[in-house]
């Protein structure tokens, strides 16, 4: 057992402040049994939504002011109520008294949301033509209401830029700025259901910029494949020193299609192929011959790579990881210029 000296503390031992502790927890305790615990936002205080709310406050202000309302008109509202409105939305009991009071005199359930000013169609088209310029499209809006007195006022630079900002997506601020290519990079695509083993093949044609002799000449080969969606493997291929035409197109399929030595295991016939609208796809000499088998050559959209994104992935990744390697090709020359640029002669 531990003894507790009684003897009487000096003063100067007290460290400052300690001596009115006494009479403010009492205050405190007092205080909280009368009124409960204070709600962050309370007399007037910056409020922030409570992570103990149930729902966020602009819909539990909807939801909770009719029902005060019809409490009031039967004369059963309390304090109570009251009460228990404020804990669930994270606000002052005295926020809740506010919002029942402004109810009562215009029915307003809501917040009543200041005017901002918003991007409109003429300023989507000063900023397409301005190349997603906002300085310039203020300039010019400060030009004219310059010469129309009767012109709408114009908002500072700050507030067109935040409206930008808000107002128009990332894509169509990069569209306006870098052209549609640009806006394309953020689109957002659905990605396919995953299917099974030949289910659907897709095809296309790669060009390969390097020189290669063919018998005493040089040309730039082409590679025509298919891969299957699934496993992402590759069916069939055929490389010729030519522009694609239809006799690639047929070399490709033989080699996808038959799986006996040299060929396969990769392949048999697939349920459909997609392709891209390419003539040498859907010449009548393959349409015949995948008609025969019973398998349909689906003709995809024009401008809609993301339809068939399984070939186009591979034809980007054939790109970055392969010929950006090969000598003479135009993603070579870059990065051996990125790596060893030449230096400028002076004047």
């Amino acid at each position: 057992m531990v003894a507790v000296s009684r003897m009487p503390i000096p003063v100067s031992w007290v460290p400052k402040g300690w001596d009115t502790w006494d009479q403010d927890s009492k205050a405190v305790l007092s205080r909280t049994r009368r009124e409960g615990p204070r709600v962050p936002g309370s007399r007037g205080e910056h409020q922030q939504d409570s992570p103990d709310a149930v729902f966020p406050p602009a819909a539990g202000r909807a939801a909770a002011i009719p029902r005060l309302l019809d409490l009031d008109e039967r004369g059963e509202l309390s304090a109570a109520h009251v009460r228990l409105v404020a804990q669930a939305l994270g606000k002052s009991e005295r926020t809740v008294w506010r919002w029942l009071a402004a109810a009562r005199e215009d029915h307003r359930l809501a917040r009543v949301e200041s005017s901002r000013f918003t991007v409109t169609t003429e300023v989507r088209r000063l900023l397409a033509l301005w190349g997603g310029n906002a300085s310039r499209v203020h300039a010019e809006l400060v030009q004219r209401a310059a010469e129309d007195p009767e012109a709408p006022a114009v908002p500072s630079l700050s507030t067109l830029h935040r409206a930008i900002r808000r107002d128009l997506t990332r894509g169509e601020r990069a569209g306006l700025k870098s052209g549609e290519a640009a806006r394309r990079a953020y689109d957002v695509f659905g990605q396919r259901p995953p299917t099974h083993r030949n289910a659907a093949w897709e095809g296309d044609h790669k060009h390969v910029p390097v020189e290669v002799d063919v018998e005493g000449e040089l040309a730039t080969p082409w590679v025509t494949w298919f891969i299957d969606c699934a496993t992402k493997a590759i069916a069939g291929v055929a490389v010729t020193a030519h522009a694609p035409s239809r006799d690639a197109v047929l070399a490709s399929l033989r080699i996808a299609i038959t799986r006996s030595a040299p060929f396969g295991p990769v392949g048999r016939l697939p349920n459909q192929i997609r392709v891209d609208r390419g003539k040498e796809f859907l010449c009548q000499a393959v349409t015949a011959a995948m008609g025969a088998l019973a398998v349909p050559v689906t003709d995809l959209p024009a401008y809609t790579p993301h339809l068939k994104g399984t070939i186009e992935a591979l034809n980007d990744a054939v790109e970055e990881m392969f010929l950006a390697s090969l000598p003479a090709t135009p993603a070579a020359r870059n990065l051996t210029a990125a790596i060893s640029p030449t230096p400028t002669p002076r004047p």
